[in-house]
């Protein structure tokens, strides 16, 4: 059963997406509204693009989110990963850590596994496998009711209204400073609805844990602010933006196991919406990209992605290390600080709409659409897979991880400078 619940959640969610995509872009061009019209500095389609994929997207993972709350085993969602617990075999039997307190109660069931009672009362049953792991094999719900935490809940609120505000921004396009306020208010209430930020850095400089204390809180903001920001000025090409946040998602399922984890179900969610959207954005349906994410899907997706990067990291689940997270949205990070850093120092706002990110450099040295896509798709996909295998090769010593991102920086930096000399 558990299986089978992510690909059945995948296909629901994509096809959701693909039927909202198909139905919102005609009613924006019947309607003529929430449309991009094309220009001769930035925009590089030929034809009036409705705005809407994001809106499809969000009508995917809501559409599928129902079922996913109603169909579904309540028991099979809890606040608890199985991640947080450790089994190993010692002379036929094993001892259990606990990562961090949360007041759970522990029974020894026989020499294979092992039950914790969590603070509502649900009862999970964990078996220990041959390598010496816990593995979520049932669970027993002592209410009728699925239990959402507060940080799923909130994200889904705030995703939404983040949104909502961000079309305004299409429809007729609002300062700079009043986004960031924007972006920055929807952070900072999702914070003090779930409790949730960016606590510690572990050992990123090698000189112990990095602990932030409230100082996470202002930083948490910056950071999530600033992803959003990364995302959106990254979504410049057909089907970059969504591509990038799809390799961010695949890799955190992949990262914790979505298999044996259950309550990471929702995280299938996005990527068969995301997957939906595609179908139009980069024209597989059709000859004719019919359809933009617009700043209110490329906001509303950037959130999600640094959020639950965020989440998984924090110091409450501690899934991977926080310089992880740097590895899987490398790209868009990557692009933003350098496009923002050299717009400053030619004395132009940062965030200001401009034609100086990577991929219009690659275009201006003439190559296709297409073959930038894919060059910083696979791009991501290795850096993400880089990240990945540092978690797991040094748990302890992130700075090698943080080191070795700060030279892919530096191997970016004269990437970009060698690429721009004769354009």
């Amino acid at each position: 059963m558990i299986k089978i619940i992510p690909v059945a959640l995948f296909f629901l969610s994509f096809f959701a997406s693909l039927v909202s995509n198909a139905w919102l872009r005609l009613l924006a061009k019947e309607k003529n509204f929430l449309i991009d019209r094309p220009d001769k500095y930035r925009k590089f389609h030929k034809d009036p693009t409705p705005l809407t994929g994001g809106i499809g997207i969000s009508f995917g993972i809501i559409f599928s989110g129902i079922f996913l709350f109603f169909l579904t085993d309540p028991s099979y969602i809890t606040e608890v990963s199985s991640s947080n617990f450790l089994g190993q075999e010692q002379n036929g039997s094993y001892e259990i850590k606990i990562s961090d307190d949360k007041g759970l109660a522990i029974e020894r069931i026989d020499d294979e596994s092992f039950s914790i009672t969590l603070p509502d009362g649900n009862k999970n049953i964990y078996k220990i496998n041959e390598e010496g792991e816990s593995i979520l094999v049932s669970s027993i719900s002592s209410s009728e009711d699925l239990i959402i935490s507060n940080f799923s809940f909130g994200l889904v609120i705030f995703t939404i209204l983040l949104q909502l505000l961000m079309l305004f921004d299409d429809l007729w396009g609002i300062k700079a400073v009043l986004r960031l306020l924007i972006q920055a208010g929807c952070t900072g209430g999702l914070i003090v609805f779930s409790g949730v930020y960016i606590e510690s850095l572990g050992n990123l400089l090698g000189f112990g844990e990095l602990v932030l204390g409230s100082w996470g809180i202002p930083f948490t903001i910056f950071c999530i602010v600033g992803m959003i920001n990364a995302f959106n000025m990254i979504d410049g090409l057909n089907g970059l933006c969504a591509s990038l946040c799809l390799v961010c998602f695949t890799a955190i399922i992949y990262m914790i196991n979505a298999d044996t984890v259950p309550s990471l179900f929702p995280l299938i969610l996005p990527v068969g919406a995301i997957v939906g959207f595609l179908m139009y954005n980069l024209g597989i349906l059709g000859n004719q990209r019919t359809v933009f994410l617009g700043d209110n899907g490329s906001n509303a997706l950037g959130f999600m992605c640094a959020w639950i990067l965020v989440y998984f990291s924090s110091v409450n689940n501690s899934n991977f290390a926080p310089v992880t997270a740097l590895w899987f949205v490398a790209i868009p990070f990557l692009d933003a600080v350098m496009v923002m850093v050299s717009r400053a120092l030619r004395g132009i706002m940062p965030l200001r709409p401009g034609r100086d990110h990577l991929h219009h450099k690659l275009l201006d040295k003439g190559l296709s659409s297409n073959k930038i896509y894919v060059i910083l798709i696979i791009s991501s996909t290795i850096l993400a897979a880089i990240g990945y295998s540092f978690n797991h090769s040094f748990p302890e010593s992130h700075y090698v991880s943080f080191y070795a991102f700060i030279f892919i920086w530096a191997c970016y930096y004269f990437l970009t400078r060698f690429i721009t000399r004769n354009v």
